[in-house]
């Protein structure tokens, strides 16, 4: 088959000499030649992308599958990224969910941006969730899934699989608070009965509130005391979590000694209040490498606490003891002077310079007496 990544070509010129631990397939054009798609499934664990410009052919893509179950070998990857059905999506996705029961070694499935993806499009893919326990990976972005179809296709789903590592539903505008609600009520119940391995979960312009925070918060405390991995990456970015928001996160993560390590809260609706709160768990948690509040309304006076955590001035002992993992990014915040952003934003770019933490309070230390001869 055309295959038509060119960085690809070569690769699979000579597919039939290499032993690989998984061949990625993108489907671009789907008049394919039998021979050179019976050597690209020969090769092992298959990640297959979909990403035409032109409709994509559901007999094609079961026949893909087909395929591949044939050979016996695994599918790592099924993704769908902005690409049309020609058979129409609902009837796509549902003839999809069919084929899919019988395939139930799928670590990964993404569905990123293809259009007019709605509850009826969730509901169709239940019965393949119904019986999947291997998805690791699960992406259903750029949908408009409702809270109530959350709660009754999906949220089955998560207390069902405890494989699950990765949960992303970006830019699903109409979940909302009650949709957050049942998911972190879903993962409590994982937590509580098996445990679970959920490490990233990322709700971006979901139309999360306080009251959506506040549930994921409470999930993020039952999981740090319970068995099981804990979550590393929470994106909660471009909803209006407000001050109220981040203090309940604040709350569960210093209470419960959580360690995660990214935290997004773009354009989140933070001002200093949220700012000062945050600056209290920067000082005792050192385990948060990312924070990025950008496009908040955070003045100066935010600005300048959440500096002082990552480099306390007032001594080289309290440089010593401030955090010095977290990239803190504050792009966006138009309240806060160019002198004060800049200066957050080229000390988090020397610190990304240094390997080891011990590099990085020296070069702090040395920026702090190189201060105080200019000040004497």
């Amino acid at each position: 088959p055309r295959f038509c990544m060119p960085q690809q070509k070569q690769r699979y010129k000579n597919a039939a000499n290499v032993k690989a631990e998984s061949t990625t397939i993108t489907m671009l054009e789907h008049n394919l030649d039998d021979s050179r798609e019976k050597v690209l499934y020969q090769l092992g664990p298959i990640e297959l992308l979909y990403g035409a410009e032109s409709p994509i052919k559901l007999a094609d893509v079961a026949r893909h599958i087909a395929a591949a179950k044939k050979q016996g070998r695994t599918i790592q990857n099924l993704s769908f990224l902005g690409c049309q059905f020609y058979d129409g999506t609902s009837k796509a996705f549902r003839a999809l969910s069919r084929k899919l029961r019988r395939v139930k070694d799928i670590k990964e499935l993404v569905v990123n941006g293809v259009p007019n993806v709605g509850n009826d499009e969730l509901v169709s893919l239940a019965p393949f969730l119904n019986v999947n326990s291997t998805l690791r990976s699960l992406e259903l972005t750029k949908a408009t899934f409702d809270a109530t179809t959350i709660g009754e296709v999906l949220c089955p789903f998560i207390r069902r699989n405890i494989s699950l590592e990765v949960l992303v539903l970006g830019e699903n505008k109409y979940i909302g608070d009650e949709g957050a609600k049942a998911i972190a009520t879903a993962l409590q119940q994982v937590v509580r009965r098996r445990g679970s391995r959920l490490r990233v979960l990322a709700m971006d312009a979901c139309g999360v509130g306080c009251r959506g925070a506040s549930s994921i918060s409470n999930f993020m405390q039952q999981q740090r005391l319970g068995v099981g991995d804990y979550l590393r990456v929470l994106e909660l970015s471009n909803n209006d979590i407000g001050d109220a928001g981040a203090q309940a996160l604040v709350e569960s993560i210093l209470k419960c000694g959580h360690r995660i390590g990214h935290l997004g809260l773009n354009n989140a609706e933070i001002s200093d209040s949220g700012a000062l709160s945050f600056r209290k768990l920067l000082v005792s948690n050192k385990s948060m490498h990312t924070l990025s509040l950008q496009r908040n309304r955070i003045t100066d006076v935010g600005a300048a606490s959440l500096l002082k955590a990552i480099y306390d001035t007032d001594s080289i002992k309290t440089i010593i003891g401030s955090n010095h993992v977290l990239n803190l990014n504050l792009r966006g915040c138009n309240r806060i002077s160019p002198t004060l952003l800049g200066t957050i934003t080229q000390l988090c770019a020397q610190c990304r310079k240094q390997r080891r933490n011990e590099d990085v309070k020296r070069m702090k230390i040395s920026k702090y007496m190189a201060n105080v001869k200019d000040g004497m």
